[in-house]
């Protein structure tokens, strides 16, 4: 006996249809009456499709989540802040207090939108397109490829986040599109994912946003920790231990998976990166923008190193070096037009929604909620146990706040004041952040977007390796923070 099921899809009814097999018979059908699907739950499987439709396509995640966290921080303001009223006039407190705060960060957002675009600029630039040819060229081994590409990743990851990533995806395009011409198999995957472990090093780089703000003259949180020099943070003994042993286990873990994991000739779009083309004739030439960035980077040295006032090294100064790296590189207005127009587009989530950060920030701070949630903190943490919580908490709002920038906006206040109440140093407490927030972005689409983009890779693709780089970073800065 067969039972067969149709579906009419003018109706959407089904219907059943029996027949009796027999060898000696022929097959006579048995039919029952169509049933009907509760229009109910079709209108509510209706409404679900098209809700996660819109939220799919009308909105990006990272910005629901930054509604839904401000929400939330409203509904704790009201439930625990110290200063708004009772009832529904304290709702009015609150909206005051998030409008008070919704514009605080506007310096700020401008250093981190500078940041990415030169860095996603210059990774555009023709002198890298050339070296990541060169690059492409000498990793025709399948296990040195993904070697190389995670060196690479790490190095340039702690120089600028956004030139490593962009850079480090098309370094990968090219190898897949090698491989493809020659017949060669690789592991593509595991090479996307090896590119994007540059976000799980870029916070204690020289573009990590807390370390950076805090070295800044007049920075958002100066009346609580002042300015803590690159020396203390960045520079210091126990990050440069740390990334340094991050660094060879991360090459190990790279090169055990790349000798078992499966290999096949990659299948990608063999249309190129559009690079600013003719390099060599522009820098036989120097036009009048690359001389503005020499010079523009000669003021910068000389005011930085030989002025008799000095200076520190924060956000604007970096930013300076990058702007002049970006006229030297791309000397044309032509070229830089187009690099910026391409790199723009990658500046989007930091502009809609640091506001919204501000926003939060605001709230915690007018309301009191700041000083509830740093006394909570100071009653279960130790001078020795408060780094860890700080790491293992910034890994967690990190999901939620993917911007490193809006989560120092949001967490860095909390830190500062848990820091200090504990007798702490700050720089280790900003360290301790910045390794939360950059640890799980292994498990985070939201800046991987930009290579899944150029490399045609899915986000499942890489992060089937990018977890165990994850579980490698945690051991190595959980120890960090603990013995070190």
């Amino acid at each position: 006996m067969t039972i067969l099921r149709c579906l009419n899809s003018s109706t959407r009814h089904k219907q059943f249809i029996i027949c009796l097999n027999n060898s000696s018979e022929q097959k006579t059908p048995l039919s029952f009456p169509p049933y009907r699907i509760n229009p109910y739950f079709s209108c509510i499987k209706k409404t679900i499709m098209d809700l996660k439709k819109n939220f799919r396509s009308g909105v990006p995640d990272p910005m629901v989540l930054a509604l839904m966290l401000t929400f939330l921080t409203m509904i704790l303001a009201m439930a625990f802040g110290t200063n708004p009223d009772k009832g529904f006039s304290g709702l009015g407190d609150v909206l005051t207090y998030w409008v008070n705060g919704f514009w605080d960060l506007l310096t700020f957002s401008m250093q981190m939108v500078m940041i990415l675009l030169l860095g996603y600029m210059l990774a555009l630039s023709p002198i890298f397109d050339s070296l990541s040819s060169a690059l492409s060229r000498l990793s025709r081994n399948p296990v040195h490829g993904a070697v190389t590409v995670t060196a690479i990743a790490v190095i340039f990851g702690l120089i600028n986040w956004g030139l490593a990533l962009v850079f480090g995806a098309v370094f990968v395009r090219k190898i897949a599109i090698q491989a493809q011409r020659s017949g060669h198999a690789i592991n593509y995957p595991l090479m996307g994912a090896s590119a994007y472990v540059c976000m799980m090093i870029w916070h204690g780089g020289l573009s990590g946003s807390a370390p950076l703000s805090v070295a800044s003259e007049g920075h958002f949180l100066v009346a609580k920790s002042g300015i803590i020099p690159l020396n203390l943070t960045v520079f210091s003994p126990l990050n440069i231990t740390a990334n340094i042993f991050l660094f060879l286990l991360l090459l190990m873990a790279t090169w055990l998976m790349a000798r078992k994991g499966k290999l096949t000739v990659p299948s990608v779009n063999l249309e190129t990166i559009n690079p600013s083309t003719n390099s060599e004739s522009t820098f036989r030439h120097p036009t009048l923008l690359s001389f503005a960035g020499i010079l523009l980077l000669a003021g910068f040295i000389y005011v930085t190193f030989f002025s008799s006032k000095g200076h520190s090294i924060g956000l604007n100064e970096i930013n300076l070096i990058l702007f002049s790296l970006v006229l030297i590189a791309l000397p044309t207005v032509e070229k830089i037009s187009k690099a910026a127009g391409d790199a723009v587009g990658s500046t989007a989530g930091i502009i809609i929604q640091f506001p919204l950060y501000a926003g939060i920030m605001g709230i915690m701070q007018y309301s009191g909620l700041l000083n509830v949630m740093t006394q909570w903190f100071v009653s279960i943490s130790t001078p020795d146990t408060f780094p860890l919580y700080s790491f293992i908490s910034a890994g967690i709002v990190n999901l939620f706040v993917p911007s490193g920038g809006g989560q120092w906006a949001v967490q860095g206040p909390l830190i500062i004041d848990t820091s200090t109440a504990l007798g702490l140093d700050h720089a280790r407490s900003v360290m301790a952040l910045a390794y939360g927030d950059q640890l799980t972005n292994m498990l985070q689409p939201f800046w991987a977007l930009p290579l899944l983009g150029i490399t045609g890779l899915k986000a499942g693709d890489i992060f089937r390796y990018s977890y165990r780089y994850m579980i490698i970073g945690f051991i190595v800065f959980s120890l960090f923070l603990l013995f070190f």
